[in-house]
């Protein structure tokens, strides 16, 4: 484009004299913070018209690029601290310079300048230009090594998982799948659990449960089997799992301001907007910093047809990833299979979850929770829950936790582990007997 048409152009958002520019000049282009500024300077002077707004800037790149750098000048260093801060990212493609207090020589103002050393020394302030870092690229050198071993990270307290991907990394993703009904709200409501008692503050998005069935079963899970006693339900003949009383308020004051839940009550909506707006403030507020979305199927997306669907899907994980990178937590994501995966399981791999293949293209970890028909010891059948890790970034790994399941405090645990492993809360409890009522526990779901 012809410098002239890019003047014309320019002339809408920036206050300049046609007639003092010249990109040949070689002190390059000044942006200054005032026209007061640009009328003392004059020669290839330029700043924000009135009116106009720094995004307007965007529609100047043709006239930036005439030049072959911009100097960014003003006497004032909170004026200056915030000229750099709005040109920086919205001249991404310049070389900028700014003049710190050394260029002008003490004095306060321009015209103070040229009064102290004439209009012909002007030039020289450019002794104290400092070259601006670019921005959005990277010197790989200058990039610091990861030490993993420092990076703030949840154990799941499943030993096998644990020592294979190492535990959830902040600033990283991870996307949770399996057949309806397997287990993900369970055993994810448990890691929440378990970062609590890691020193963590969560925060979940449940689509799928009511605030009171949320709190229930993420209660019973932390009591765990020794404070749960059943009570029978009169109507059913059902025995239904209670904590005692001294355990519930324990747990209450464990939880408080620890475990938030995106309130599906007040937030009418229910979008990507929403949910990571909450996400936003409950880590600015409260500190949080493991995050849940239980799951993709029930957040509001604006769709026609399935393209805009898998599109949409694929746009929110992406929100998640960036959510994550920005903020430095972990986010868990639960998404179903794309098809029915109870064939063999080394056929099931991360293709298989629903939606766009951007979704686990995107996250650091992929697991699936799935069952198998195994032999117990004692010779007999029964249905054990499994762990498969389908995707892992740092590692790579593809291991298998086998799991067991209580079904009377619905906690998970390690093949072999202790189902009664105390939270943090218990660690100051009294020791109490608990009394179970007669009959056998409930066959509650996972």
């Amino acid at each position: 484009m012809e410098f002239e048409e890019a003047m014309r152009q320019a002339s809408e958002y920036l206050i300049f004299e046609p007639r003092f520019l010249d990109p040949g000049f070689p002190q390059g282009l000044w942006f200054c913070d005032s026209a007061e500024d640009v009328a003392v300077i004059q020669t290839n002077a330029v700043c924000l018209a009135s009116g106009a707004s720094w995004n307007d800037l965007a529609k100047c790149q043709p006239f930036f690029e005439q030049f072959p750098y911009i100097v960014a000048v003003t006497p004032n260093s909170i004026a200056r601290k915030a000229l750099v801060e709005n040109l920086r990212p919205r001249l991404p493609a310049s070389c900028l310079y700014v003049i710190e207090d050394a260029g002008f020589q003490g004095c306060k103002t321009l015209p103070e300048y040229i009064e102290t050393h004439g209009l012909d020394r002007l030039p020289a302030i450019l002794c104290g230009a400092v070259e601006l870092p670019a921005f959005g690229i990277l010197n790989l050198a200058d990039v610091r090594q990861r030490d993993l071993t420092k990076v703030p990270r949840t154990l799941s307290r499943f030993q096998r998982l644990d020592q294979s991907i190492g535990g959830f990394f902040a600033g990283e993703l991870s996307v949770w799948t399996g057949k309806r009904g397997i287990g993900k709200s369970t055993v994810l409501s448990q890691l929440l659990l378990e970062a609590v008692d890691q020193g963590h503050v969560v925060c979940a998005y449940s689509g799928e449960l009511d605030k009171a069935q949320f709190r229930e079963w993420a209660f019973l899970q932390a009591a765990g089997p020794k404070h749960i006693v059943f009570r029978d339900d009169a109507l059913t003949g059902k025995h239904l799992p209670s904590i005692d009383s001294m355990a519930e308020q324990m747990i209450s004051e464990w939880l408080n301001e620890r475990f938030w839940l995106f309130d599906l009550e007040k937030n009418t909506r229910h979008d990507l907007e929403a949910i990571l707006c909450q996400f936003a403030y409950a880590k600015m507020r409260y500190g949080a910093d493991v995050f849940l979305v239980d799951n993709i199927m029930s957040v509001d997306f604006d769709i026609r047809r399935d393209a805009d669907f898998n599109r949409m899907q694929s746009q929110f994980t992406q929100e998640l990833a960036l959510f994550c990178k920005r903020q430095h937590v972990h986010v868990h994501l639960v998404v179903h299979p794309r098809k029915n995966t109870s064939g063999k399981n080394s056929e099931v791999t991360a293709d298989d979850v629903h939606g766009s293949g951007d979704i686990t293209n995107r996250a650091d970890n992929v697991f699936f929770l799935t069952t198998h028909n195994v032999t117990s010891k004692s010779g007999e059948p029964e249905i054990r829950p499994m762990i498969m890790t389908l995707k892992n970034r740092d590692f790579g790994s593809k291991i298998n936790q086998w799991l067991q399941f209580d079904k009377k405090s619905r906690r998970f645990y390690a093949d072999g582990g202790d189902p009664f492993r105390p939270l943090g809360w218990d660690a100051a409890a009294r020791q109490m007997e608990i009394q179970e009522l007669s009959g056998n526990a409930s066959s509650l779901p996972f």
